[in-house]
């Protein structure tokens, strides 16, 4: 029986429970399970995950295109089961643009504005559009046909459609996957100010974890269609919960060294070939939460660093490692590491990249230090954090 209309005293969105499956060859294939936030009003929560996990699936069920399995969507405190898509207030922006082959690029971006039930007049709406065009830097193509455009250009007109509108709900799914990395950094800013700006829920969803935490007041991560992680990106940056999430955030993302625990002279020791450290403080104080031998040690690339070679193994919590590969970037350098049949990276400097050598010290010997802070432990069973909140 579909959920009866009700108020709340939440005047934002709120997902409790949704699950969806799809058949594939005739065996069913969850999507997502059991998935629930809330959204405050004027609130952006950026949702990311890998390609696949869910994303685009749960905002089509949040606007009405799907139905979900199990599960209930709450916006503005009334319930959505029986409220079709067109009546919702919903403004989803589709991945895959869904512009109007036949109409223009202003036609496109007016046409949620002279749609049954709009109430601007045709004066403002194309003040409106005028304003959002120039915004996204597309006005002097507003006379273009979608299929005179690249695929950058039809990805601003379709949040060109999003933006004219005042809905109940902003739905961002990849918005500026396909610009130019210079134009994806200018509009990231500027649309993500034009929305805190207002007084409605958005939820933006992408595949890139940093690009979610430089967007959302709030980060969900998902994966594999289970909701890994909500909180601030401070936290989803510092205290990942599992290791799925160190895995998908971080540029590079945090280095995963899967090991054993095992105790010496009372202390706690994480083991791995080529790799052991004495674990103290907190980390010492999250192995004793370990359901077994078995645990992932995550460690920032940003706080790993290079000592003289002779020091591995001599130096507190310094091994022995071989130079993979060096790749400068201007502003830093990303240092591959061989640690004995696992690679890792390190973020550093220039200056600390071109002291390893001329030829960018490759397949030489050096001695790392891992820091007392920036690691993370995790459960080798279950890949759950042992350690932070």
């Amino acid at each position: 029986m579909n959920a009866p209309l009700r108020m709340s005293t939440h005047a934002g969105l709120i997902a409790r429970g949704i699950s969806k499956s799809f058949s594939s060859k005739g065996q069913p294939h969850k999507v997502l399970a059991e998935i629930g936030i809330e959204v405050k009003p004027g609130e952006l929560l950026a949702l990311t995950g890998p390609s696949g996990a869910g994303k685009s699936t749960f905002c089509r069920i949040l606007a009405g295109l799907e139905r979900p399995d199990a599960g209930s969507v709450e916006l503005g405190g009334r319930a959505m089961a029986e409220v079709p898509a067109g009546q919702r207030g919903v403004a989803l922006m589709f991945e895959s643009y869904a512009l109007y082959p036949h109409l223009t690029v202003r036609g496109n971006a007016l046409s949620p504005l002279q749609a049954p039930g709009g109430r601007l007049a045709l004066a403002e709406a194309n003040k409106r559009v005028d304003e959002v065009l120039e915004l996204l830097e597309i006005r002097h193509l507003h006379e273009r046909l979608p299929g005179a455009l690249s695929g950058g250009q039809k990805q601003r007109v379709a949040l060109a459609r999003l933006l004219v509108q005042s809905p109940a709900l902003y739905l961002l799914d990849e918005p500026i996957s396909h610009l130019d990395a210079k134009l994806r950094h200018k509009l990231r800013g500027e649309i993500r100010r034009r929305l805190s700006g207002l007084t409605v829920p958005t939820i933006w969803a992408t595949p890139d974890g940093m690009e979610a935490l430089s967007v959302g007041d709030r980060v969900a991560v998902i994966d594999q269609g289970r909701l890994e992680q909500i909180g601030t990106p401070e936290e989803i940056w510092l205290r990942p919960a599992s290791a799925r999430v160190a895995k998908l955030l971080g540029d590079p993302p945090m280095n995963l060294i899967d090991g054993e625990l095992t105790r010496e002279d009372g202390a706690i020791v994480f083991v791995r070939r080529g790799v052991k450290l004495t674990l103290a403080g907190a980390l010492a104080r999250a192995a004793e939460r370990a359901s077994g031998a078995a645990a992932t040690l995550g460690v920032r690339p940003d706080a790993i660093g290079f000592v003289a070679p002779d020091a591995g193994g001599s130096a507190s919590g310094a091994v022995l490692a071989e130079v993979y590969s060096n790749e400068p970037f201007g502003k830093h350098a990303i240092v591959t590491i061989d640690l004995g049949n696992l690679l890792a990276k390190v973020k550093t400097s220039m200056a600390a990249a071109a002291a390893l050598g001329a030829d960018g010290g490759i397949g030489r010997g050096i001695g790392i230090t891992f820091p007392g802070e920036g690691m993370v432990l995790f459960d080798g069973a279950t890949g759950r954090a042992l350690s932070g909140d």
